[in-house]
């Protein structure tokens, strides 16, 4: 089975069927994608980000699929809210640069290596990034509509 190579990173795993959700640390994020890349999880569904603002941190992830044995993975791990980056998965897999884009866009998270990081949606927008969960969107509405 092909997620057999994050056997050497120290994770948590568990599995629901055919879906796999995995926990790594962060700096073995990109290593982990790397590994299960080349271990036949060709296609990368997308990567996105949940905002822990209670516990002061974001879930970053990326979902890919192994056609061959007709699996996905989840793999996830946790930053800072203070200083929200991690290293690009675009070497890896390049569609992953446009969904770390919005990412960026929407929660404020660097993505080290990507190229692509400017605006997409909020061209001109002035406010804080809309989708973290202290985004107060009706003060923000009753500033901008004055």
């Amino acid at each position: 089975m092909a997620l057999e190579v994050l056997r050497e990173i120290p994770s948590e795993v568990e599995s629901r069927g055919n879906f796999f959700f995995v926990k790594v640390p962060r700096e073995k994020y990109v290593e982990a994608a790397r590994l299960l890349k080349e271990a036949g999880f060709r296609r990368l569904l997308t990567v996105s980000a949940v905002d822990w603002m209670g516990e002061n941190g974001f879930e970053i992830y990326f979902l890919a699929y192994n056609p061959a044995e007709n699996r996905y993975v989840k793999v996830s791990t946790r930053i800072p809210r203070d200083k929200p980056e991690i290293e690009s998965l675009s070497a890896i897999w390049g569609n992953s640069a446009m969904h770390e884009r919005e990412a960026w866009e929407l929660f404020g998270i660097t993505f080290q290596g990507n190229s692509m990081l400017k605006p997409l949606f909020l061209e001109g927008w002035k406010g804080p990034h809309p989708f973290r969960k202290d985004f107060n969107w009706r003060k923000y509405a009753e500033e901008f509509l004055k």
